[in-house]
């Protein structure tokens, strides 16, 4: 998801091919039919000890001066050294993976109430909604298409299909009338091509703009619609307040925001590059629509807490050695003790949670970006493996090295989504309760967060109502 970007529209034959912002590949899962990946939405002593018997190295006692240890200089430095060495290798391996392989986000505080999560072995948590939002610099100023006309693809569509569809949507005679008037038949699709009006478009009903939108983004063709800005919320004052964008912009957007249940869309790029000249303004803009609600996640650690048990559930992977000692700390500290959660978790996760992907221009040579395949088979690994970029490698990992289980969940099981039809369009990291790590999208504008599970099932709403969910676990935990 992301400011829609100039790219080629030209119309292809629909079909089952991934999508861009996706994965490719296939796998078989134990005790289920071919289950394929599918797209779905289009980041571096030497001492040295001198003579201790060398005469100038003593001082000389008088009767009456008290006894004086004389200590060489030299001696003295290798002390020091060998004092001091360990704790600046610790120094230097803490902030060797203390730096962010992703830019920092702009946080800001959540309207909704702080609540707890269900308590289990991970302990009792405390959720607290926060907004993430990237950094301007990576937000792109360059809106919608200029050189190529705006159209709808509806595949596989004859006219009359055309005709009742967007009468059933709740559009007026005259409006379908303009809308119909503008089909072209496109034989690369079997179907049919529209040009809207931009100005018909900024008079839809709300409740009409989300069953047109809605239906058209289940082409991949029709990319605004597929890959709509997203917001968790009920009012736009959610999404939009408290921003830098002009008050006209403001009101410009709103009028063209539908909702999804709880989830407010917003797909008509077009008519904001049409409406604002301002490349800055429209920098703001894309800013303020990529906001993404998530969570801070406390664990409360009280004096009367079992430390060896939540040190066995936060600690998986090898961990819970290093993860023991902060624990008690926790629980030492008072009866009120508590500690976020991002410092329990794997490096790789603890150093992305609420960032963005940093993308370097090597990056661009590679096959794909970092996605959430990549980030789920990644979450134990210190490292990065460039080699699951590759989604046949990735898939044959999720095949090969992982399990599958059906209850008692833990840090690190690998959840994956698949529709009606098999289709697997998106994974996810378990975390506690029902919190998962995602990353949702390939783009450098898409964070990796936590998130109710609910709440990514419904961002996916436009691949399947109700996914089906198969849980893996590592072959070696």
């Amino acid at each position: 998801m992301g400011p829609p970007r100039a790219e080629s529209r030209k119309p292809k034959a629909e079909s089952r091919k991934p999508k861009a912002e996706y994965c490719r590949g296939s796998i078989a899962l134990p005790g289920s039919v071919g289950v394929r990946w599918r797209s779905c939405m289009a980041t571096p002593r030497k001492s040295e000890a001198k003579d201790a018997d060398n005469p100038s190295s003593r001082r000389r006692e008088g009767p009456s001066e008290r006894p004086v240890v004389a200590v060489p200089r030299g001696w003295l430095m290798a002390g020091l050294t060998v004092f001091a060495l360990p704790w600046i290798i610790v120094a230097a391996l803490y902030f060797r993976n203390q730096v962010p392989p992703a830019q920092a986000p702009v946080l800001t505080a959540a309207r909704g109430a702080v609540r707890s999560a269900a308590t289990g072995p991970w302990g009792q948590l405390t959720l607290i909604p926060i907004v993430v939002s990237p950094p301007l610099e990576y937000v792109a100023a360059d809106w919608g298409r200029p050189n190529e006309p705006y159209r709808w693809y509806f595949p596989g569509t004859s006219p009359d299909l055309l005709q009742a569809f967007l009468a059933s949507t709740g559009l007026t005679a005259d409006q379908v009338v303009r809308l119909t008037s503008t089909a072209r038949p496109e034989d690369r699709i079997r179907g049919l091509t529209v040009q809207p009006d931009l100005d018909l478009l900024r008079s839809l009903d709300p409740q009409v703009r989300a069953r047109l939108y809605f239906q058209l983004a289940k082409s991949q063709l029709n990319a605004d619609q597929g890959n709509s800005f997203r917001f968790f919320g009920t009012a736009t004052e959610e999404w939009l307040g408290g921003t830098l964008i002009a008050p006209e912009t403001r009101k410009l957007v709103e009028s063209l925001i539908y909702r999804d249940g709880d989830i407010l869309h917003f797909a008509d790029a077009e008519i904001v590059r049409s409406h604002i000249a301002d490349g800055s303004e429209r920098q703001r803009l894309a800013k303020t629509l990529l906001r993404q609600p998530t969570l801070l996640v406390r664990l409360s650690v009280t004096k009367d807490a079992e430390i060896s048990q939540l040190a066995q559930y936060w600690g998986r992977g090898g961990r819970s050695t290093d993860i023991r000692p902060l624990l008690e700390s926790v629980a030492g500290a008072g009866a009120d003790g508590f500690i976020d959660i991002v410092h329990l978790l794997p490096s790789f996760a603890r150093n992305r949670l609420y960032r963005y992907p940093r993308i370097t221009t090597g990056d661009l040579d590679k096959p794909a970006l970092a996605n959430c395949l990549l980030t789920a088979l990644h979450f134990f690994r210190q490292e990065p493996d460039d080699r699951y970029l590759d989604m046949n490698t990735a898939l044959a990992s999720l095949r090969t090295d992982y399990h599958i289980v059906e209850g008692e969940f833990q840090l690190g099981d690998i959840i994956a989504l698949l529709d009606a039809e098999g289709d697997l369009f998106h994974v996810v990291v378990s975390i506690a309760d029902d919190l998962v790590f995602t990353k949702n999208g390939t783009s450098p504008v898409s964070p990796w967060t936590i998130m109710p599970l609910a709440r990514v099932k419904d961002y996916y709403r436009t691949q399947s109502d109700n996914p089906r969910l198969i849980y893996h676990r590592r072959n070696d935990f």
